[in-house]
């Protein structure tokens, strides 16, 4: 019993021992978990990047990219880290050309070819003088990069390709020197007391010497400075302060900058060339009257109304644009007014009717466009009327001998039916028209001002024939044309393609007319070496005869067609 009871006391002895030591060991430390990733196509413009994840220390496990940036003072500012990687179809260009054994046309080495496909948004240590990126865990890759930026523009970059491939340990792309912002403080002269914002179009003078080492600034500036590389790939204008200095940086560091100054009405100078010196801030003025002699340009106010026709028809819905900018909407009576428009050159206006989709014939073009055109007396407000024109029809009227001859004769996109107008020499000239609608067996021609008309009817580029004339008076009443049956008399005429004496079945031909506007058309040659093109009226016939991938005969057939009704080639 005694025995028991010694036994019973060392077992709770050892117990509490145990449980002692569970509750004074030290929690475990787990790993740091690697920062967030945000996706960024290399040249897409700046990535959106999740807050980084702090890291104390390096751990033993995994890949860790680290970089110490340096500098004047303290970094503050953001970093970002890339691993880079080879595309499949890079790659197999590289070899195929390795295979070649000819001289290479791009980069020196394969891992130039890599592209950072996600970035990593990466917490940085500041020191004394700069800081240290990391460590950031990144994955296995043949090539990093680390861009850098503080707020007044100063930007770091590193580019590292290791000598072989790390799977895990430390990556450091050493230490990285800063670039101090590159860029202009802008001050206009004799802009104070006049009304409205100038701003200034910028575009790059680049040095061919350092074309290289400045594109790969690029990605980074476009991070520090993303409206001014904005301004620069959109050629948009960037505003100025009047009374002050507008500073422009980071900009790249090229060997001069080129400046347009526009003025608040929209009038632009003549371009004005500012050098460029790398990691410096230039000072530049511009003189306003100097920039613009003959004046700033005046705006007018532009007052008036768009009528469909004679304004008896309702116009409908519709709205008005200037130039590339927004639609606005008019009243529903037409009437407008638009600002601020230029009075020392033309402006074109587009009118837009948004009516619903007509059954039958439209009365007049959903869109027209109108041009204001300035004089010496446009000053402050100008009236102005636009009209719309209202449609009179030509409507062309074929019996069914003749549409049977057309689509006999005729292949996909053809028939092609354009409009001739006589002009005031007696000559027939091409016009456009927007509405060509079928209507059963006839076709409706839209015109939008009166004239003698006719429809040139095209079975093929090289064959076409003209309707009967119609005169078109000033109401608006419909007129009819016709169109005849095809002349008997016209002959068809053939492509025959030989080789060496022998018929090349399968070659390809391609022919056109003696109108440039009209689709060409191809066909194949037979067994026996023959193309067919069925009738041809014009007076040019441009041939392409093609034996394989390349073109292996070009000439004129028309002679030869008149001749024989055959065109010999021979390749």
């Amino acid at each position: 019993m005694r025995v028991k009871r010694i036994l019973g006391g060392l077992l709770v002895a050892v117990l509490l021992g145990v449980g002692a030591w569970m509750l004074l060991r030290s929690a475990p430390v787990p790993p740091p978990m690697p920062s967030p990733v945000a996706t960024w196509i290399e040249d897409a413009g700046v990535p959106e990047v999740s807050p980084p994840v702090e890291t104390a220390g390096v751990p033993d496990a995994g890949l860790w990219l680290t970089a110490t940036l340096e500098g004047s003072r303290p970094f503050e500012g953001e970093a970002r880290v890339g691993a880079a990687f080879i595309s499949d179809s890079d790659r197999g260009w590289w070899e195929e050309e390795g295979r070649q054994r000819i001289a290479r046309t791009g980069p020196a080495r394969l891992e130039d070819l890599a592209n950072v496909r996600e970035w990593v948004e990466a917490p940085v240590t500041a020191s004394a003088q700069g800081g240290v990126v990391g460590p950031v865990e990144v994955p296995s890759a043949p090539r990093y990069q680390v861009m850098a930026f503080s707020p007044d523009g100063t930007v770091w970059w590193g580019d590292h390709v290791p000598a072989t491939q790390p799977v895990t340990g430390r990556v450091d792309l050493g230490r990285l020197r800063e670039h101090p912002p590159t860029g202009i403080r802008l001050r206009l002269d004799g802009a104070r007391d006049i009304p409205g914002t100038f701003s200034v179009r910028m575009q790059r003078v680049a040095d061919p010497e350092t074309v290289d080492a400045v594109s790969r600034l690029l990605p980074v500036l476009a991070l520090a400075a993303p409206g001014l590389m904005h301004a620069f790939e959109n050629d948009t204008p960037v505003p100025l302060v009047k009374d002050g200095e507008t500073r422009l940086a980071p900009l790249p560091p090229d060997r001069s900058l080129r400046l347009w100054l526009r003025t608040p009405s929209g009038k632009q100078s003549e371009p004005v060339e500012v050098s460029m010196r790398e990691g410096s801030i230039a000072q530049v003025t511009l003189d306003v009257a100097r920039m613009f002699p003959e004046g700033l340009g005046e705006t007018v106010t532009l007052r008036g109304r768009v009528l469909l026709g004679d304004g008896t028809r309702p116009l409908g819905t519709a709205v008005y644009r200037r130039g590339d900018g927004e639609e606005l909407p008019l009243a529903l009576d037409g009437r407008f007014t638009i600002p601020d428009v230029p009075a020392w050159t033309e402006t074109r206006f587009t009118v837009r009717r948004e009516v619903a989709e007509e059954e039958g014939r439209p009365q007049g073009p959903l869109w027209w466009d109108f041009v204001f055109t300035p004089t010496a007396e446009s000053r402050g407000t100008v009236d102005v009327v636009w009209r719309m024109p209202v449609y009179r029809w030509l409507v062309l009227r074929m019996d069914g001998f003749t549409r049977a001859q057309l689509r006999e004769h005729s292949e996909p996109p053809y028939p092609v039916y354009l409009l001739e107008r006589r002009d005031a020499r007696g000559d027939w000239i091409i016009v456009p028209t927007r509405e060509f609608r079928p209507e059963g067996d006839n076709l409706a021609v839209s015109l939008t001002e009166p004239g003698t008309y006719r429809i040139q009817v095209a079975s093929s580029p090289y064959a076409s024939r003209p309707s009967s004339t119609a005169r078109v008076g000033e109401d608006f009443a419909e007129v009819e044309t016709r169109l005849s049956p095809e002349d008997a008399a016209v002959s068809a005429c053939e492509v025959r393609v030989t080789r060496e004496g022998q018929p090349v079945a399968g070659a390809m031909v391609i022919a056109g007319g003696g109108i440039p506007s009209l689709p060409p058309v191809r066909g194949d040659t037979d067994s026996a070496g023959r193309w067919r093109m069925g009738p041809v009226t014009s007076s040019a016939l441009p041939l392409q005869v093609h034996g394989g991938d390349a073109m292996d005969w070009e000439g004129d057939g028309a002679e030869a067609c008149r001749r024989s009704g055959v065109v010999e080639v021979r390749l």
